[in-house]
């Protein structure tokens, strides 16, 4: 019989397996010269600014979420 601890740490080994599966799935966007939100030429980076960064990601996001739902 399990006690309190041993399920501890079976849930946090579960947590940490999902978080390196997301991590390896992740996919990174590399650097085209071009803003990946507004698409503005830039020297370096993938964004212009902060705010083009959260509204790509908000973006990607939705995207996430509605492609579950389908």
């Amino acid at each position: 019989m399990s006690d309190l601890f041993d399920d501890a740490q079976e849930l946090e080994q579960m947590h940490r397996e999902l978080a390196i599966k997301a991590a390896r799935n992740y996919k990174r966007h590399s650097y085209t010269g071009h803003c990946l939100s507004c698409n503005e030429i830039i020297t370096q980076g993938r964004f212009c600014d902060a705010e083009c960064r959260e509204h790509f990601e908000l973006e990607q996001k939705m995207k996430r979420i509605i492609g579950k739902n389908r």
